[in-house]
């Protein structure tokens, strides 16, 4: 399949909040690029039980609706709260199916909340029955560090291009950023080696056309999570974007679960994660 050359627009941002630090960075986040798309911010908590009653959610969201109003940098940008129940996935993905959100941003491993009810395999639920990419970022996120190095692995499935809108998209919201295209080459056949040489070479084409920066390199790989993620670290690299599923190989499937889910658990650095799309699909 080739790349989906779909105009990426962002109106909605939906955050995943259980008031702990890790779910405000990815506020704090979600702020950010609202402030370079003009997009909305809406925050879901989902109650499951446990410390926070749901009077205190209302007041906590108050709070946090005051304090961050001030960073949105144009008064027509809105940023509002929804409480519901029920499993996290499944509540968090209604929500962005009702209102049409074009983004989840979620924190994965925070001190409260999500740290038991969404972390790990939970967040995986979520993600792969979104209907829309999900930014997921872990508790060390480093804020003053700009995004700058955005990591586009390819692989030899079909459908691995069409994370390049998107990650065209977050390269054009930050000054100076740079896409780093990683070649995996996760079998020995000279033929699926050309097919990723291939894909990687359209990519290329695609990148140009866009007037991006960016370099490509290629490598072995075992396991497409642990060469991704040791890329990521030699080069200082900001962001990782991948596909719900990439390719399974027998490291993949029998010891160390789901490519997303890996990566989610395993990456120090934010990984937006896109959903696969069919051309004209309607997307929701």
């Amino acid at each position: 399949m080739a790349i989906i050359n779909n105009l990426v627009m962002l109106s909605e941002i939906l955050v995943g909040i259980d008031f702990s630090q890790t779910s405000e960075k990815a506020l704090r986040l979600a702020i950010d690029i609202a402030n370079r798309t003009n997009a909305n911010i809406v925050m879901a908590w989902v109650e499951v039980g446990g410390d926070i009653s749901k009077d205190k959610a209302i007041e906590s969201f108050e709070n946090l609706v005051k304090t961050s109003r001030q960073f949105l940098e144009s008064k027509e940008r809105e940023i509002s709260y929804v409480i519901t129940s029920g499993k996290v996935s499944h509540a968090l993905n209604e929500i962005v199916r009702k209102r049409k959100s074009s983004l989840m941003v979620i924190g994965t491993h925070g001190k409260s909340g999500f740290d038991e009810a969404f972390a790990g395999a939970n967040a995986y639920k979520a993600i792969a029955s979104c209907p829309v990419p999900v930014l997921a970022l872990r508790e060390k996120f480093d804020f003053c560090k700009p995004l700058e190095k955005i990591i586009l692995p390819i692989d030899s499935t079909a459908d691995t291009r069409q994370k390049v809108p998107w990650t065209i998209e977050f390269a054009k919201m930050f000054p100076n950023a740079q896409i780093l295209v990683l070649g995996l080459y996760s079998f020995k056949s000279k033929d699926m080696r050309e097919i990723v040489q291939n894909y990687t070479k359209s990519v290329e084409v695609y990148l140009q056309k866009e007037n991006m920066k960016y370099s490509v390199e290629y490598r072995e790989s075992e396991n497409s999570t642990i060469t991704t993620i040791d890329y990521a670290k030699e080069v200082n690299g900001d962001m990782i974007v991948i596909m719900k599923e990439q390719e399974k190989t027998l490291t993949n499937l029998f010891f160390l679960g789901p490519y997303a889910l890996q990566m989610i658990n395993r990456s120090p650095i934010p990984v937006l994660t896109v959903p696969t799309r069919q051309i004209n699909d309607e997307g929701r």
